[in-house]
């Protein structure tokens, strides 16, 4: 099972409790979450392999994740 790690930054330092969660396109779709960020601005969530999505801070849609892919994340505030 892979772990997607978001990293949440605001003018490149790591920001902590910040709402994250993952959206799961496809028939298993829906939410994953919310985590919130650490103190070095990481959140983690355990995806099946395959899946895909788009990654929500705050509510705000920052970019997107896929378990073959983009499993380490940066996000930029």
């Amino acid at each position: 099972m892979p772990t997607i790690t978001v990293t949440v930054l605001r003018n490149d330092e790591p920001v902590n409790n910040h709402r994250v969660t993952l959206e799961v396109n496809g028939l298993a779709g829906g939410m994953k979450g919310p985590e919130y960020t650490d103190t070095h601005g990481v959140a983690e969530f355990d995806v099946e392999y395959g899946q895909e999505g788009d990654i929500f801070v705050d509510g705000n849609n920052e970019g997107s994740w896929g378990s073959y892919g983009a499993t380490d994340v940066t996000v930029n505030l």
